[in-house]
């Protein structure tokens, strides 16, 4: 199928936000060869590493207050749970690494040598938890003060679920023994996950696809593409351009000009004549 300009400028926006590992001419023309589906698996990965811009509730469990750690980080943490709330930006909290390892040509192969991990945050794919330091100063760079121990969390578009304050040996993976820390948020999480199920109740947690995406992240890719695909074949056509903007009570342009965009994981129709954007679908968070 020919894609129209619409489509075409998407991909584009889409290649050049991704950090790319090389960022080089071989990596971008494999992604500009990708079905779109492909790609936005690839995006969605990425962004859902960071955490939109909006006002959340925190709730503290109580595995935060009751580690010994709480009585020296207490004030860091009271900070940061302050600018969850009224929304402000949490991205200089997050690991660096999301603004450079965002898609990897290697980790596409295939055979028994290839790291699958190399783009992607393990823990937050299997789990669904974020990761935040915990620095009072910032950086020249704009990113907080990195921390010996990092707080991690639940995050939702309404809610932020703070779990549990480790130091960084919960990223040390080992096939033969887990470290004290990996042990402990392997229990948190299934804890959290089983919640006040009663016992014996089947609980399938966060699959992951052999490729080491989620599967939610597959399934929205897919439902993005088809939803542009389908959409994007009216918008030239003016009966549905006016049934569309009915829906919203708004009086459409005389020569409406769209573009797709995604605004951290929504999926939004961007009118450029009057500025109207409107979320077709919402993401994660």
């Amino acid at each position: 199928m020919v894609e129209s300009k619409r489509i075409k400028t998407l991909r584009g926006s889409l290649i050049r936000d991704i950090p790319k590992f090389p960022n080089n001419r071989e990596t971008k023309e494999a992604m500009e060869s990708m079905p779109l589906g492909t790609l936005l698996v690839h995006y969605l990965n990425w962004i859902s590493r960071y955490v939109a811009n909006k006002p959340r509730a925190v709730v503290v469990e109580p595995s935060v207050k009751k580690d010994v750690r709480w009585k020296h980080l207490n004030s860091a943490i009271e900070g940061f749970f302050e600018k969850v709330r009224s929304g402000e930006d949490l991205t200089p909290y997050l690991s660096l690494r999301v603004h450079s390892k965002g898609y990897n040509l290697e980790s596409s192969k295939t055979g028994p040598d290839v790291n699958r991990w190399s783009d992607k945050d393990l823990i937050l794919n299997a789990m669904g938890f974020h990761h935040f330091h915990l620095g009072d100063g910032r950086e020249i760079r704009g990113h907080v003060q990195r921390t010996s121990e990092v707080l991690f969390a639940a995050v939702t578009r309404d809610k932020f679920t703070a779990l549990g304050i480790f130091d960084h040996s919960v990223f040390n993976f080992s096939v033969d023994k887990m470290t004290d820390e990996r042990s402990k948020l392997w229990k948190l999480f299934d804890s959290f996950r089983t919640g006040t199920l009663p016992p014996g109740t089947l609980v399938v947690s966060s699959p992951i696809t052999s490729s080491g995406h989620p599967i939610h992240v597959v399934q929205t890719a897919g439902l993005y593409a088809r939803e542009i695909n389908q959409i994007d074949l009216r918008l030239d056509q003016r009966e549905y351009i006016e049934r569309f903007y009915d829906k919203v009570d708004l009086k459409p342009p005389v020569n409406a000009k769209f573009e797709w965009k995604l605004e951290y994981s929504d999926l939004v129709l961007y009118e450029k004549e009057l500025g109207h954007s409107f979320v077709v679908r919402q993401g994660f968070n």
